[in-house]
């Protein structure tokens, strides 16, 4: 229900195309402060609070605060006891045993029974939702655990018509699934029906054919409600009333009545359509909501006093009501042919390898472009640039230089990402793509599918295949250093504006190495530098770049290596070089058999390869996590003849609820019914320290976690939190400059989460980016306080739970995440907040277990020590570097020569 484009009488969702209402008020957009353009960083809650009555849902009034801290927990407790009776009155025939639960966790879940015998779950939230969203369902066909989301800011009354139409809707996304299932010719490999046919407009004859979409099922749900409690004895007069006038708005939206006047030209047009739309709903009607219709479902004229001034006081009220318009995106959504039409499935493999040539050609065109303007002018052309692709290219700015590297899922050898179109079916609202278009409702989304969608957004304005890093230069500009992936020579362009960063997710971490203060290598060598004298042979020889051996070697041979492991403050740092250390001798004493995750996600290994030991044939896959299931499939379809071991202490929630995991225990572990290739040993005593080889018998490496023993290692332990590679050298230059590096949080004025901005200041000039995507989940740790990164976590889990299949750096999240900040960015909306706010973090019911959000601001953590901060050049702002000079225009010749 999360697009309500009217007042009173709508708590459906609407078409994407509906004209939406601005409920923050009459104050027009370009007359609203904005307090990123001042450049504030505020810690309250978002400025704009909904105060207007949105489709018949009464938000808390007001400005310049939160809902109060008792409104989620009363919005849940009314959801919670009025669920059992919408069910037993409007759904008895469909849904039985209904029963709230208690999980291990503390958590609350409604338990059902369907019409076929079925177990599904219901978890019900109230969290911060977009304006005009009252609530909206993660639907999960695979594991048949959902959610219901409800706003935060709806009165509780409304609670019982916003949960009669999510329930209505997810049974529709249920019956379409297993009608897919039992290969139904109406359903299976066909996209649904997307036309919603109770919506104003016009309707031929012809369409009385159409089929009710799930979402038109979720608003006949909201009849069927209104219906019931505009007859209910059991209310006072007043209440039946009010149920009357919100089913009578509800009837005028919906196109149940014409709206224009009986000697209108357009008034015989507008009722046939009224009467095909009534004879469509009504089989789906209970007796009370049909003979309700018979009642209001007739023109204005033909009403009682009552019900008419009712209804042209609602119509007066939605003329006024302005429309905000679509969110950011091109006419045409990806996989769609140019008329709009859906490409079909058969043509899917095609039409994805004309997308990636297409991307090509685009890319040499737009290098050729850029080179001609330096060859004329002599200087590195300016744009706005944007770093980064994936997921995040469905808020691209069209007008921005997109330099990318085609990383991820176009190198990903799995068969496609790890949700089912029904996981993943609000993309298409969001401009991404429909991924019924190519696969049943539980199949997983293919793989060609995503690199169409990617390579399809991606030239929709100027893009250049490679990787890019952000510096200053002695200018005082900040530059794009741009490297093609052709091979060609690099350039560089100057950047205009903010620059966008969306280089995905960062690096996976070495095991065994220090989780909470020196993570990876590069912080391990900066804290052992700070222990070190400044002028001391040891600090001098770990100046620059390092390996972890290296480091260790030297710190041996100046003699200070069993002092500083004596000393408490070096012990995370020697513990990661420790670790690494293990990790740079295994690779190099087996080439092709030890590997990071994200190498065999990226299909940069050779499963069957032969080498002097011969090809492995068990893996061990240190980590349970997505990435190291993801990593056992990859190497169990390379290699028929390989087994892997996934090791680890637990399954994190998600796995369960996702097809790729369901499916992949299915097919390889025995006690599932598969051929045994996969042994999942999960134990909470398993714990993974740094790698552990040895020689076996035969004199080949070997790799032990527990009783496990393979030919092959592979981490998928969890990630690291650095600034992103593409910040990396801006970063340090800053602060090897004396310079600050400080860091904010962006959100919309709904309080949802747009990514992070980082201001680099040095010598009076600044700088700043803004990182959105997976990325933006993982907040540098030399920027961010940890507490703030905790609050973010918390955040991500409750704004994209575990039952829906997916997480906030997944595809579709990432997706819906840079819609909003393209729309936020167009209104002059995003925010920049110190900490998450601070609804996001507070427990939806009384005494549950859910993380509070984090209240301190953002502080510059700067533990990057001088050993990585170089000298600053001579002359431009501390921190900058010369860029090479473009290259002059040649001259023209003499006259006369």
């Amino acid at each position: 229900m999360d697009q309500e484009p009217l007042d009173r009488g709508n708590a459906g969702r609407s078409d994407r195309a509906d004209a939406r209402r601005d409920d923050r008020g009459d104050i027009p957009p370009d007359a609203r402060p904005d307090p990123s353009a001042a450049g504030a960083v505020p810690r309250a809650e978002p400025v704009v609070i909904t105060a207007t009555d949105v489709a018949g849902s009464r938000f808390v009034s007001g400005t310049g605060t939160a809902p109060d801290p008792g409104r989620q927990a009363a919005v849940v407790a009314q959801a919670e006891s009025t669920l059992p009776m919408v069910v037993q009155s409007l759904y008895a025939q469909r849904l039985s045993s209904v029963e709230l639960r208690s999980g291990a966790a503390g958590d609350r879940f409604f338990a059902l029974t369907d019409d076929r015998g079925r177990d599904l779950t219901l978890r019900l939230d109230a969290v911060p939702l977009p304006s005009g969203t009252v609530a909206r369902t993660h639907v999960n066909t695979t594991s048949d655990q959902h959610v219901v989301q409800l706003s935060d800011r709806m009165d509780p009354r409304q609670v019982g018509r916003a949960l009669s139409h999510e329930v209505g809707e997810l049974l529709a996304v249920r019956d379409r699934a297993a009608r897919a299932a039992a290969g139904d010719p109406e359903v299976a490999g066909v996209a649904p029906n997307r036309q919603d046919v109770l919506a104003r407009g016009g309707l031929g004859s012809a369409e009385r054919r159409l089929s009710l979409t799930e979402e038109d099922l979720g608003r006949v749900g909201e009849l069927n409600y209104l219906a019931a409690r505009m007859n209910d004895a059991t209310l006072d007069a007043g209440q039946r009333a009010e149920s009357r006038g919100e089913l009578s708005a509800l009837v005028d939206h919906l196109g149940l009545r014409p709206r224009v006047p009986a000697d209108s030209g357009h008034y015989a047009p507008e009722l046939q359509a009224a009467d095909v739309r009534r004879d469509i709903v009504d089989p789906h009607l209970t007796p009370a909501a049909a003979g309700a219709l018979r009642e209001l479902a007739v023109p204005v004229e033909r009403l009682g006093a009552a019900d008419a001034v009712e209804l042209r006081e609602f119509r007066a009220r939605a003329e006024h009501a302005r429309p905000i318009g679509a969110s950011v995106g091109a006419p045409v959504m990806p996989g769609l042919r140019p008329d709009g039409s859906p490409l079909p499935r058969e043509e899917l493999a095609a039409a994805a390898t004309r997308a990636a040539e297409q991307r090509t050609r685009a890319g040499a065109a737009t290098l050729d472009q850029l080179r001609a303007e330096i060859a004329t002018t002599g200087e590195w052309p300016a744009r706005r640039v944007v770093v980064g692709g994936g997921a995040s290219l469905v808020g691209r700015d069209p007008e921005a230089l997109l330099v990318d590297a085609r990383g991820r899922w176009h190198l990903d050898p799995g068969e496609g990402i790890v949700q089912s179109p029904d996981q993943t079916r609000d993309m298409r609202a969001n401009g991404m793509g429909d991924a019924h278009q190519f696969a049943d409702p539980t199949a997983r989304v293919p793989r060609d599918a995503v690199r169409l969608w990617e390579d399809q957004l991606a030239v929709r304005g100027p893009v250049v295949d490679g990787t890019a890093a952000l510096l200053p230069g002695q200018d005082g500009r900040l530059y794009t250093h741009i490297r093609p992936a052709d091979g060609s020579p690099d350039l560089y362009v100057k950047v205009e504006g903010t620059p966008t960063v969306a280089t995905g997710l960062p690096p996976e971490m070495v095991p065994g190495v220090d989780r909470r203060d020196a993570v990876d290598l590069p912080e391990a060598l900066d804290a052992v530098r700070g222990q070190l004298p400044a002028g001391s042979p040891a600090h001098a020889r770990l100046t620059g770049e390092v390996g972890a051996e290296r480091a260790l070697q030297v710190l041996r041979e100046e003699g200070v290596l069993d002092g500083l492991r004596s000393d408490g403050g070096a012990r995370a740092a020697l513990q990661t070089l420790d670790a690494t250390a293990r990790w740079e001798r295994a690779r190099a004493a087996a080439p092709g058999r030890v590997f990071i995750g994200d190498e065999i996600a990226e299909g940069r290994f050779d499963a069957r390869a032969a080498s002097a030991e011969g090809a492995p044939k068990t893996w061990l896959v240190a980590g349970a996590g997505g990435t190291g299931v993801a990593n056992a499939e990859i190497i169990l379809e390379a290699d028929p003849e390989a087994r892997v071991t996934i090791y680890g202490p637990n399954l994190p929630p998600a796995l369960e609820n996702q097809v790729q995991f369901t499916a992949l225990r299915e097919r390889f572990v025995s006690e599932y019914g598969g051929d045994g290739r996969l042994t999942i040993d999960i134990h909470p005593d398993n714990r993974v320290g740094a790698v552990q080889m040895s020689l076996g018998p035969d004199g080949k490496p070997r790799f032990r976690e527990g009783r496990v023993e393979a030919d092959a290692y592979v981490a998928s332990l969890g990630r690291t939190a650095p600034m992103p590679e593409a910040l990396r050298g801006l970063s340090e230059g800053t602060r090897a400059g004396g310079g600050q590096v400080r860091g904010d949080l962006m959100f919309d004025r709904d309080r949802q989460y747009l990514g992070y901005g980082v201001t680099f200041e040095a010598g009076g000039r600044q700088h700043r980016v803004e990182v959105t995507g997976a990325a933006s989940q993982l907040l540098p740790r030399d920027v961010f306080p940890r507490d703030t990164q905790a609050a973010l976590t918390a955040m991500a889990v409750r704004q994209v739970p575990s039952q829906s299949g997916n997480a906030a750096p997944g595809f579709a999240p990432v997706a819906e995440q840079t819609a909003r900040l393209a729309e936020a960015r167009a209104r002059g909306t995003v925010e920049r907040h110190a900490s998450v706010p601070e609804s996001w973090g507070r427990p939806a019911v009384a005494g549950s277990t859910a993380s509070g959000g984090a209240a301190n601001p953002v502080a510059n953590a700067a533990r990057l020590q001088s050993g990585r901060r170089t000298a600053s050049p001579g002359g431009g702002v501390p921190g900058s570097v010369p860029v090479p000079r473009a290259p002059r225009p040649p001259q023209p010749p003499r006259p006369g020569r």
